[in-house]
């Protein structure tokens, strides 16, 4: 009988750690053609990735993100300088960048982009600042800069599996300026 009780609770650690995961893709509305857990759809990741960024950006009247396939080789070859140490760390690129770091392998486009959005929370859009420290808001602000109009994201597992993956994306025109309102034009 242990052993049945075993085999039964191993069956369902899968769904109760699943179950009790955060759903973003239903968040952000967003349903996927296919469920490619691989991410080797280049099609289909753009989709996600500019589906839960323009939801985001809705929310605030601003204009839809276009894919910038230039943007998103950018990030694609940056994450894999980073396939063996996987390092949350920036690029030195000439675009606005947020990245995400997950410590499994499933991470979606939505999720880090939700958790990108949440930071909205310690956003003050009066004084134009992040509190309480040291909490951080420059991925969110940089989702709603205004006078960025084209996305390119990627995501790569890390060597190791033990090191989860990694998220990356690259805006054009660059924001994330301080003490600049994003969700104003500063052309």
């Amino acid at each position: 009988m242990p052993s049945l009780l075993i085999c039964i609770v191993l069956l369902l650690a899968p769904t109760i750690s699943a179950h009790n995961r955060f759903d973003a893709r239903s968040y952000f509305g967003y349903v996927a053609e296919n469920n490619d857990t691989t991410f080797t759809n280049k099609t289909l990741l753009a989709e996600e990735f500019l589906h839960a960024h323009n939801w985001v950006r809705n929310q605030y009247q601003l204009p839809a993100f276009e894919w910038d396939e230039k943007l998103a080789s950018y990030s694609r070859s940056y994450l894999m300088e980073r396939y063996e140490d996987c390092l949350l760390v920036h690029s030195n690129s000439m675009y606005g960048e947020n990245i995400f770091w997950g410590k499994m392998r499933y991470w979606t486009p939505s999720d880090a982009t939700y958790y990108w959005y949440q930071e909205k929370q310690w956003y003050d859009f009066k004084t134009l600042t992040c509190a309480p420290p040291p909490k951080a808001c420059g991925h969110f602000t940089q989702v709603v800069w205004r006078d960025s109009h084209r996305i390119g994201c990627a995501l790569q597992n890390c060597q190791d599996p033990s090191m989860g993956m990694l998220i990356a994306c690259e805006y054009d025109p660059a924001g994330n300026y301080e003490n600049e309102n994003p969700l104003q034009s500063h052309k």
